[in-house]
């Protein structure tokens, strides 16, 4: 009878550990529940039409080029051939800066944002609200990205045209393109379809991070809008001409 007793108290001594153990678990799984990451109808709306935006300008770069690459196989004659070469020379010379172009586009405009200040309790007018830091020079290329991104031809600040090498930077207390001094007010201008340039503002977000520095983004589409050649003096450091045989 000791030794059946002895048993019984056994198994239930393996019940109630167990027991336990299930208890420990499932409150350690209520105090610290896993955190899945959860993301809202209209981000995933807003992330797809990027995407969206991104393959339809892919899309339209491959279909350019293979229209060059089929003019440049069916060009009969050597005449014919020539003058797709002088097309596409027009083309890259108007990508590359290099003449001024004319057409429909958006021009953006980051100025102050002057907050009326409400009296407050004791009559006494408070100072306005500034955001924690100040327009600097990724803030300006973040914003040119996007436009390039979403099909810009070209792109201009303060009447000065960016080109692939154009170096947008802080020098000290101001921003330098290239080695030409820029300051606020900002004037942007972009050559491109309007209604897709100014979506894409809108997508990026680009009014709320600029209302953290205390501006006011303004952009509106022009049916005609002028981007001067770009006329900064270029230096070629590292390429050299290649002599062909029999050159000295």
């Amino acid at each position: 009878m000791l030794q059946k007793s002895r048993k019984i108290t056994f198994i239930l001594a393996i019940i109630s550990a167990i027991i336990g153990v299930m208890l420990t678990v499932q409150l350690r799984s209520s105090l610290h529940p896993v955190h899945k990451e959860s993301r809202s109808i209209a981000e995933l709306r807003t992330t797809l039409q990027k995407e969206l935006e991104k393959h339809k300008n892919l899309l339209a770069d491959i279909s350019k080029y293979n229209q060059l690459y089929y003019q440049y196989e069916t060009s009969l004659s050597e005449d014919e051939s020539i003058s797709v070469m002088k097309e596409e020379l027009a083309r890259t010379r108007r990508m590359a800066g290099m003449v001024g172009m004319e057409g429909e586009g958006i021009v953006i405009d980051v100025v102050d944002a002057h907050t009326p200040a409400e009296p407050v309790g004791d009559g006494h007018m408070p100072m306005p609200v500034v955001g924690d830091y100040t327009i600097d020079d990724e803030d300006l290329r973040w914003l040119v990205n996007i436009l390039f991104a979403n099909g810009a031809q070209a792109v201009s600040i303060n009447g000065h045209r960016l080109i692939a090498t154009t170096a947008i930077r802080n020098v000290g207390d101001v921003i330098q393109i290239d080695t030409r001094t820029i300051r606020p007010p900002y004037e942007i201008k972009a050559l491109g379809e309007p209604e897709v340039l100014l979506s894409a503002l809108k997508l990026e977000g680009v009014e709320e991070n600029f209302q953290l520095a205390n501006k006011k983004v303004l952009a509106e589409k022009r049916d005609k809008l002028m981007i001067s050649a770009n006329n900064e003096t270029r230096v070629i450091q590292f390429m050299k001409p290649v002599k062909q045989k029999g050159d000295s």
